[in-house]
């Protein structure tokens, strides 16, 4: 089973959407999305990039900021006949466009009148919108509160709710158009904005783009409809994609990078910006603190991040990386992606947003930039950290990190302190113990190790304890490969190996789907990509206890897959 190969081929077929897109001259902007791989700067074509990309990703949304006329909807529209192969009248039919008049009744469903009168129920006809898995709203800044609640509904939960009735819209790719110009429009509260995993500001094309589109044929003339779109993609296949982008991982450094745009954003010394303080009270509360320089990231963000903001840098950095063929997600990919997940779901300092003229995308890609800077420059400290956790006792680390936190907010917010509380409880000792016990195979002690009732130990350290316990386990996970039509053939077979798997028979395969089988602590997990004959089954077992024995007679029926190298050096880091 060549995976590479089967990765390959649906790369292939999502990098000819983006040169089609930009051939077929559908959407003119010449920006590139940049990005630094292995010394090289790659430049992609932003907006094609971008929206394709929102749709590597499940229940992927995104928001497209500009001018009316320049042709978002049409971009995303006829992307959806590229990667699904409906038809351009069904998207046409499923599209949603605002205006202040328009109901939650009519962008989500009505009562089947007929029905309730003869029958007394209330059964709800849905609208095509709802039903519909290329979801576009157009102008969706002129929609009305009650209705963009119906949207906040879907976005948030896949479901959409109309008296009594809901209808679970699970699968799906989202695209919303704003006008910030247009006048009869509604604010779009933050906790809408957080739902769009991504959004990218358009500009108006520049001398050279106006001459491009003034050389295009005349869209009234010739429309793009089934005959001139080609179906590149199947709604499957693209299903199967989300599955295959989920299953990269990151680097160490792509993680901690992530959770420093988080923290740097969201910490602040004195108060906690959940509570929505920052908003009403920013000047006072900064006011002679000593972290408020010009400098300074805390001061100019007056809302933290989401937990979910954090979940979409960690999927749309994904995606760009699976597009670009790489086996595990570097650094330079989530710096890449990170102000286009990030711009639309903060607020700013006016002062701050002022000294770029009220680009507030500019201003949070510096921000991001700040935030780089300050991740390299401590790197060294996060290193450290993680030797530490992994029970390397390191005292002069306590000082290294005090002279840190002087001048390093996050320092002070959450290593140093957390450093502290592990070099004053008894986890190092736990943590060496535990290592071990895991390297020695010791499952009773393991457990016992795990389960131990203790009361120095912090409830937050024993939950480190745990990720640590995970992360050890994994060290030895072995990855089997095949295809569904491959895996019913061999299913008795593998049945014979991996007790439990009888149960996963019974499932229906109506949807890609994971299964956990736990045998003590052995654990195996079975990822399902896709429901074709051809999407790849991906079968992972890692623990203790029986874990090679299993490991060792599914080799004789499936093919291995290989670690990536870099994860390979993550492990041995951690093994050390």
């Amino acid at each position: 089973m060549d995976t590479k190969a089967f990765n390959d081929e649906l790369r292939r077929k999502v990098w000819r959407v983006i040169r089609e897109l930009e051939d077929k001259k559908i959407f003119i902007h010449s920006a590139p999305l940049q990005v630094r791989l292995h010394g090289e700067l790659i430049q992609l074509p932003l907006i094609s990039t971008l929206v394709t990309l929102n749709a590597l990703v499940p229940r992927g949304s995104m928001l497209l900021y500009g001018g009316y006329g320049g042709g978002k909807t049409t971009l995303v529209k006829v992307l959806g006949r590229f990667l699904t192969g409906e038809s351009i009248k069904d998207i046409e039919a499923s599209i949603i466009r605002a205006h202040p008049q328009l109901t939650e009744e009519k962008v989500v469903g009505r009562l089947d009148i007929g029905k309730l009168l003869t029958e007394g129920a209330e059964r709800i006809v849905w609208r095509n919108f709802i039903k519909s898995f290329w979801k576009i709203i157009d102008e969706i800044n002129r929609l009305s509160p009650s209705a963009q609640d119906a949207i906040f509904s879907i976005l948030s939960e896949g479901i959409a709710k109309y008296f009594d009735g809901i209808y679970e819209t699970k699968e799906y790719v989202f695209y919303a158009t704003v006008n910030p110009r247009d006048t009869g429009s509604y604010p779009l509260g933050m906790p809408l904005l957080d739902r769009f995993g991504i959004a990218v500001p358009i500009s108006m094309p520049r001398y050279d783009e106006i001459t491009d589109i003034a050389e295009t044929p005349d869209d009234k003339l010739v429309e793009w409809d089934d005959s001139n779109i080609p179906v590149i993609l199947s709604k499957n296949e693209l299903i199967i994609i989300w599955n295959l982008v989920s299953r990269l991982e990151l680097d160490d450094e792509a993680k901690l990078f992530i959770g420093a745009i988080v923290r740097e954003f969201s910490a602040c010394i004195r108060t906690f910006k959940e509570l929505g303080t920052f908003l009403d009270s920013a000047e006072s509360i900064c006011e002679g603190c000593h972290f408020n320089t010009e400098n300074a990231i805390c001061n100019k963000v007056y809302t933290p991040l989401s937990v979910r903001a954090e979940k979409d840098l960690v999927r749309y950095s994904k995606a760009l990386s699976w597009l670009l063929g790489l086996d595990i997600v570097p650094v330079n990919i989530v710096f890449a992606i990170a102000p286009y997940v990030t711009w639309h779901r903060i607020y700013l300092s006016p002062k701050f947003l002022d000294s770029f003229h009220g680009n507030k995308f500019e201003a949070t890609r510096n921000l991001i930039d700040r935030v780089f800077r300050n991740f390299i420059n401590r790197l060294p400290i996060y290193y450290r950290f993680l030797r530490l956790e992994f029970g390397k006792k390191d005292i002069s680390l306590i000082t290294e990190l005090e002279r840190y936190a002087a001048s390093d907010l996050i320092v002070a917010t959450d290593l140093y302190p957390l450093a502290k509380q592990i070099i004053e409880s008894n986890y190092l000792e736990k943590v060496r113990n535990l290592i071990k016990a895991i390297n020695s195979n010791e499952q009773r002690t393991v457990l016992d190790i795990l389960n131990e009732n203790d009361e120095k130990l912090m409830e937050h350290l024993r939950g480190r304890l745990f990720r640590i316990f995970e992360k050890l386990i994994k060290r030895n996970k072995r990855v089997f490969v095949t295809n569904v039509e491959r895996w019913r053939k061999l299913f008795r077979n593998l049945v014979d190996v991996i007790p439990g798997l009888k149960d996963i028979e019974k499932e229906p395969l109506d949807k890609p789907k994971i299964r956990h089988i736990t045998i003590g602590l052995t654990k195996i997990s079975i990822h399902f990509t896709g429901i074709t004959n051809n999407a790849l089954v991906f079968i992972e077992v890692y623990g203790l206890g029986k874990t090679r024995e299993i490991a060792d007679k599914l080799s004789r029926f499936l093919e291995e897959v290989p670690t990536p190298e870099k994860e390979q050096e993550i492990i041995r880091i951690l093994g050390q």
